[in-house]
């Protein structure tokens, strides 16, 4: 496959790691050199999550070759997520100790922890809030527990809609003063959209890690790759840093229990989301995939086909029209499936209500029935106005 990314996305390809060696160092340099759009640069940065590591290697590397306001710009950027990344540090620690105390079992994912565990400096990874997973029957406890520590319902939410939202999503968001969010999980993605991840397995696994001097839980890192991968995909591989974030995880883990990777990929839809992340990892960053597992993902020509697409119109754009909402994209995401679960994939997406369904309609308990039918017509009315748009 040919790809010929624009300079500005070359240089977030390049710079999207923590570490450079000398051939990225002189490709850098090489990049920055000729003629950047600055602007875009930066704007893309941003939406990529990668503005701490671009600023932390043109400092290092090639800071003659930055305009100083651009310089400057980025300085304030970094430092910005420093501080909040800082600042989410602190409460995960609150929080963690919180949940230890009242025995509610809890797993830490991304964020400050994953920062510091993979990128070696909580600093070089922009975290905007903080994701714990817990069990579903422990859902009402972990609710408690935050409002307990100052968290409310982001949106403001009845108990009979926070009650739906947690029986058939996999996460609900939850805010305290100072714009610190936290958003509480019973899975990583709804069970439509990976119907073989082995959560008992998961929780059987989890691994205690010291983060600051504290006691914190989070996945093995197997889980976490399946988890990881499972993200990106969730959110469209929209973002490079979420495929930064397998990279770092690769590279402190050269030698992953892989069985343990293959036990979560009994459906396909799963498997194709973990295929296509690792295809664009493999593609773009020096890590290391089994030979088999490596065989087998690049000769399926939809995961290349996909690969194409998500190159040429998702990661170059600063505002991408192909977005995980749009019915063509999750169509043509799921060609080739087995037909079960492409079906499950598309009813689970068109009738389970998430957050923003509940946000839109605040409807008594007695009404919450009404959630799938009333999530349907909004994605029929907001594709109907997409199709007159264009």
């Amino acid at each position: 496959m040919d790809a010929h990314p624009t300079t500005e996305l070359a240089v977030l390809l390049t710079i999207a790691r923590v570490d450079l060696g000398l051939c990225e160092s002189a490709r850098l340099r090489e990049l920055l050199a000729e003629k950047i759009d600055w602007a875009l640069l930066l704007a893309l940065a941003d939406r990529h999550g990668l503005v701490s590591l671009l600023f932390h290697h043109v400092r290092q590397d090639a800071t003659d070759l930055v305009p100083a306001e651009s310089m400057d710009d980025l300085r304030g950027r970094s430092k910005d997520i420093a501080q909040r990344t800082l600042i989410l540090a602190s409460h995960l620690q609150r929080i963690a100790k919180h949940f230890f105390a009242r025995q509610i079992e809890h797993i830490w994912y991304k964020g400050p922890l994953l920062a510091e565990m993979y990128y070696g400096n909580c600093a070089l990874r922009e975290s905007r809030d903080l994701d714990i997973i817990v069990p579903r029957s422990k859902l009402a406890d972990a609710r408690d527990a935050l409002v307990e520590l100052g968290f409310s319902d982001k949106y403001g939410l009845r108990n009979g809609q926070q009650a739906v939202s947690f029986r058939v999503g996999f996460e609900h968001p939850f805010t305290a003063p100072g714009g610190i969010d936290v958003d509480l999980h019973c899975r990583v993605v709804q069970r439509f959209k990976a119907r073989s991840l082995d959560m008992d397995g998961i929780w059987r696994r989890v691994t205690k890690v010291n983060f600051f001097s504290r006691e914190a839980t989070t996945f093995c890192p197997e889980d976490l790759l399946v988890a990881l991968c499972l993200h990106a995909g969730h959110h469209g591989w929209m973002q490079l840093s979420h495929l930064c974030d397998l990279a770092q995880l690769l590279n402190v883990h050269s030698e992953l229990d892989w069985e343990i990777v293959r036990s979560h990929l009994g459906d396909s839809n799963t498997r194709r989301i973990v295929d296509l992340s690792l295809y664009l990892l493999h593609r773009h960053w020096p890590v290391q995939i089994p030979g088999d597992i490596l065989e087998k993902v690049v000769a399926d020509p939809n995961v290349i086909r996909l690969a194409v697409r998500i190159e040429a119109e998702i990661w170059p754009v600063v505002d991408p029209k192909l977005t995980t909402s749009s019915l063509s994209w999750m169509l043509e995401r799921s060609t080739g499936e087995k037909v079960l679960d492409r079906v499950y994939l598309l009813a689970g997406s068109f009738l389970f209500p998430a957050i923003e369904d509940f946000e839109q309609f605040r409807l008594p308990a007695f009404l919450t029935p009404l959630y799938p039918g009333l999530r349907f017509l909004r994605l029929a009315r907001n594709f109907t106005q997409s199709l007159w748009q264009t």
